[in-house]
């Protein structure tokens, strides 16, 4: 709640993800109350921008722990993804600082969407439908932009291949209609690092996997 001390709001947000890691489940019945306060404090204007990507990461780390739980979450919590998702399409390239930042905050919304994709997994999974369209559009406009870090496109990977992995069949037109998602991950098989292409591996068989699907 003591979001003015913003360097110890956000080692305090990190600390919820490393408990929601160790406890999972039995985390559930604090989650109204973490969840009120990390969507209330993305909500003000007041809030120091830096606790902003930790927040984000730690919507995946709930989702993660608490599994179709979070379903009574998933409504807001992504309204504020898809808000922020917007805000970094607007940001002064220019300005290296604000980019480095950027880099920050769209990775942690990447993390966001893959941890509630997994949390729902199995259980839930029909509940992220109405998103992924907007959640390739935000993967498109990440892969146009030069300027993003290899974490970043990491996540973005990684959180395409949830998307294929998770919903499934249901998101077969939207990678159909998305041409860029191969080429895309062609450019990341010829990345240098080694991790990134693994997870474009991994990706590039879940699409397979559903396209190939009846």
């Amino acid at each position: 709640q003591n979001f003015e001390e913003y360097q110890v709001c956000s080692i305090t947000v990190g600390v919820i993800g490393d408990i929601c890691r160790a406890l999972d489940e039995q985390i559930l019945p604090f989650c109204d109350q973490i969840m009120g306060l990390l969507i209330q404090n993305l909500q003000s204007d007041a809030l120091h921008r830096s606790v902003k990507p930790p927040i984000f990461s730690c919507f995946g780390d709930i989702a993660l722990a608490i599994g179709a739980h979070f379903e009574r979450y998933v409504a807001p919590a992504i309204q504020i993804m898809q808000g922020a998702a917007q805000v970094c399409a607007q940001m002064d390239t220019l300005d290296e600082e604000l980019m480095d930042y950027a880099n920050q905050l769209r990775r942690s919304i990447f993390e966001a969407y893959s941890g509630i994709l997994q949390g729902f997994k199995d259980t839930k999974a029909e509940l992220m439908i109405p998103y992924a369209q907007h959640l390739l559009q935000f993967v498109e406009v990440v892969s146009k932009d030069s300027l993003r870090d290899e974490s970043v496109t990491k996540a973005a990977v990684a959180a395409m291949g949830d998307l294929a992995d998770v919903v499934g069949e249901n998101t077969k037109h939207l990678f159909k209609n998305f041409t860029f998602c191969s080429e895309f991950l062609n450019e990341c098989l010829q990345s240098e690092a080694e991790d990134l292409k693994v997870t474009a591996r991994w990706t590039q068989g879940m699409i397979a996997r559903l396209m190939h699907s009846s």
